[in-house]
């Protein structure tokens, strides 16, 4: 049985809170990271208190982000963090940060780096499941993929980790093909079910029937809308045209962003250029930062 963690829902909670008490138009809820946009090499710190000579890490790069960010979640995407070579110490970090982490893989490092993790309760696996093994092995372009990714799924199980799968709903993917997969899916006994669209134009993007019609396979509602508004993230990045009721989504509580940054609650119009939100003058100054005012509550 799918379960959408309590403390998640709680700290989402406290972000539309925040919103509506200091009267802001939107909070961040998820900020994306992709490990390849933060350069290695030595960059200076911009902080007159510190030791300006002192050269950052890619660590310290990142943790600097999330402190930055009082969005809850912090999604480690890309091209698989698993080549990281500190991306346990670098979850742990976040973690310690009182963020929920998702780390996105493919499954065929996972095995071999498992054990650099800690099966805690605010960090979640993230494996790709985009059909039954022929089809999923050919969408991959790599043959054995999909038995390596189940055999993934088991030892993190096992080890006591929080596992989502996440499918990409293409377009040449059809209903039957859908509930097979949700069927095994649900056998597999994971935490969570992700389905987003795929990274390509809007001309290869599937219809708009096949993505309610796949949303209703996943059984748990959280779950499904959180699918559904990550779905509405890709299509605002994209410039694909909204439908009616994804229109209305986009002025509801939670409206994603796009990729590659943070996904932000209430308006979007101007999530893209301006990534940060703007708050609004405070008589009381007390809330200098996002997360102290999160916190604050």
């Amino acid at each position: 049985m799918m379960r959408f963690p309590p403390r998640l829902k709680w700290d989402l909670a406290r972000v539309r809170i925040a919103q509506k008490l200091l009267g802001v138009q939107r909070r961040p809820l998820v900020l994306h990271l992709d490990l390849a946009d933060f350069p290695v090499q030595n960059e200076i710190l911009p902080d007159a208190s510190t030791d300006s000579s002192a050269p950052i890490s890619r660590d310290l790069q990142v943790l600097t982000r999330v402190r930055e960010s009082a969005a809850p979640i912090a999604w480690i995407g890309g091209d698989t963090p698993l080549r990281y070579p500190r991306i346990g110490h670098l979850a742990r970090e976040i973690i310690n940060l009182n963020r929920t982490v998702f780390i996105e893989t493919d499954g065929t490092l996972l095995r071999r780096r498992i054990h650099e993790f800690r099966p805690v309760s605010r960090l979640y696996l993230v494996l790709p499941l985009n059909g039954l093994e022929a089809a999923h092995d050919q969408r991959a372009q790599h043959p054995g993929n999909f038995r390596a990714t189940i055999e993934s799924i088991r030892t993190a199980k096992l080890s006591g980790f929080h596992i989502c799968v996440e499918t990409i709903i293409f377009s040449d993917m059809n209903i039957e093909e859908l509930r097979s997969l949700a069927g095994f899916i649900t056998r597999l006994d994971i935490d969570g079910w992700i389905q987003t669209r795929p990274p390509v134009s809007a001309a290869t993007q599937p219809p708009e029937e096949k993505l309610t019609a796949a949303r209703k396979l996943v059984s748990n509602p959280s779950w499904k809308k959180f699918s559904a508004h990550l779905s509405l993230a890709g299509k605002l990045s994209w410039g694909v045209k909204l439908t009616r009721d994804e229109k209305l989504t986009q002025g509801g509580k939670l409206t994603l962003g796009a990729p590659h940054a943070e996904f932000a609650c209430g308006a979007v119009g101007n999530v893209r250029s301006s990534p940060q939100p703007n708050l609004p003058a405070q008589p009381n100054q007390d809330l200098p930062t996002q997360k102290e005012s999160i916190r604050a509550l």
